[in-house]
């Protein structure tokens, strides 16, 4: 492990030393240039230091933050030397880099990829932009009625979800775009009768349901997709009333299940649709009825993060092919995230992306790529903002728990057969903003033992003693009175 601040802080500690020297110096020579300047200058003192000019005392902060450093390494030195062979850790407090573990060398993220997603999401699509649900009809909306079919054009909302959806979820209720909503929005609009059906569109994307890499289980295993720029629950068919019960299944057809859900809804609102729900592309001169925005960017960053949605991520994704190239594809979707991450100065040798959840194996990323995706957003930025809160919200709801670094770590998971990983922050009792980003990869993609993951909360609640040196006032100048 380098240490990158400890030479650099004792150099600046004794040019210090030197210059208030040499200021001393100057200001004898110019009182016995001037008996005037001299008497102006030194009036009689209430009190003098006992501290010599040259004392360590007189840059106490440059010199207890490398002592600090040396006391971190020592707490996490035996925690690293048991961590697996194909492992990386990155401790780093502002500018300056505590613990350095093979920073550099690519390992599979897991989860931690969607940290880089959320990145290039802010920057490329910007954190107010929101994605458009729109409702549109040849002869628009007249006297109530739609004469023929009532298109819902997905602009690719990640998290259209019905109430009784969202209280499956393993880890609560997010913030979501409610599907409800749309049905009472379009009530109010004046719709009381669609003479053909409701159809859905997801043209927005390609319609590749899957990465094609990705194992078959995911999506049966109700883990991602299937995706479509128009969704509904997940792209699964569940029940969207109050009172039915029933398990979510992939939807063989993303968009003509969201407009089912929709025909369901509107149907129990006193709507009369006359036509069974299907999918198609709308009329291009089709006129619109009422266009509904999604949470904003920040805020569908946030949601993935906090509760690691793996749908979001990967239609975010889609939504950054759209936005650079006009193709709503995975493939031009990390392409674009790689370009933002480069284009914003951050390190991206050895990284290779195959998706933007994460779920992929032949996903690499590095932890000094985590670590300073992490420092341009900043403790406050919208990517610290939308992670898990040890304790208490997300996928680290039920983590830290008796820990002291519980609701002080927030931090990204990441799990997969073989990878464990943790980044975020850490605010220390002693009020510093840690940075840390660790990833665990088993040797052969074997099973790691709870020994091995149990090191994430180890290594966090080391942080939680820096700084741990002398304190800077006992090392400040001392004063004593005549």
């Amino acid at each position: 492990m380098a240490d990158r601040g400890a030479g650099p802080s004792l150099r600046a500690a004794i040019g210090l030393l030197g210059i208030t020297a040499l200021t001393f110096a100057t200001l004898g020579i110019v009182a016995e240039r001037d008996g005037s300047v001299a008497a102006a200058a030194a009036p009689t003192p209430a009190s003098t230091s006992a501290t010599p000019v040259l004392s360590a005392r007189r840059a106490p902060e440059l010199l207890a933050r490398p002592q600090a450093a040396r006391r971190l390494r020592t707490a996490v030195d035996p925690l690293v030397a048991a961590l697996p062979d194909a492992s990386c850790l990155v401790v780093s407090d502002g500018g300056t880099r505590l613990v350095e573990h093979r920073a550099d060398q690519p390992v599979v993220p897991a989860s931690n990829l969607k940290v880089l997603t959320a990145a290039a999401a802010l920057r490329v699509l910007g954190p107010e932009t929101t994605l458009t649900t729109r409702f549109v009809a040849e002869g628009g909306l007249r006297d109530g009625q739609v004469e023929g079919d009532l298109w819902m054009v997905g602009g690719g909302d990640p998290v259209i979800d019905s109430e009784t959806y969202q209280r499956t979820q393993r880890y609560g209720s997010s913030p979501h775009t409610s599907v409800e909503n749309l049905a009472d929005r379009l009530v109010d609009a004046g719709l009381r009768r669609v003479t053909g059906s409701v159809r859905g569109d997801d043209d927005r994307y390609d319609d590749l349901r899957t990465v094609p890499s990705w194992p078959d289980r995911y999506v049966t295993q109700n883990q991602v997709g299937p995706l479509s720029a128009l969704a509904v629950n997940d792209a699964k068919t569940f029940p969207v009333l109050e009172g039915q019960s029933g398990t979510p299944r992939p939807a063989p057809d993303p968009p003509a299940a969201a407009a089912a859900a929709l025909t369901q809804l509107l149907e129990a609102r006193g709507v009369a649709v006359d036509g069974e729900p299907s999918s198609g592309d709308a009329p291009d001169d089709a006129t619109e009825v009422l266009a509904v925005p999604s949470l904003p960017v920040r805020d569908l960053v946030a949601q993935m993060l906090t509760f690691s949605d793996n749908n979001t991520a990967e239609l975010l994704t889609k939504e950054l092919g759209h936005a650079t190239t006009g193709s709503g594809t995975t493939e031009d979707g990390t392409a674009a995230t790689l370009e933002a991450l480069a284009e914003a100065g951050l390190p991206t040798d050895g990284v290779e992306l195959v998706d933007g959840s994460g779920l992929d194996a032949g996903n690499r990323a590095t932890c000094d790529l985590l670590d300073r995706t992490l420092a341009a957003d900043g403790p406050d930025g919208p990517i610290a903002r939308g992670l898990a809160v040890a304790g208490r919200t997300g996928t680290l709801r039920d983590r830290f728990r008796r820990s002291p670094a519980a609701e002080v770590t927030r931090a990204k998971t990441g799990t997969l057969r073989g990878v464990s990983a943790l980044s975020g922050w850490v605010a220390t009792p002693k009020g510093t903003d840690l940075r840390f980003a660790l990833v665990l990869n088993s040797a052969g993609g074997a099973e790691l033992g709870a020994s091995q993951t149990g090191l994430e909360q180890k290594v966090v609640e080391a942080l939680l003693g820096y700084p741990d040196a002398a304190d800077p006032a006992v090392l400040a100048p001392r004063r004593r009175t005549p």
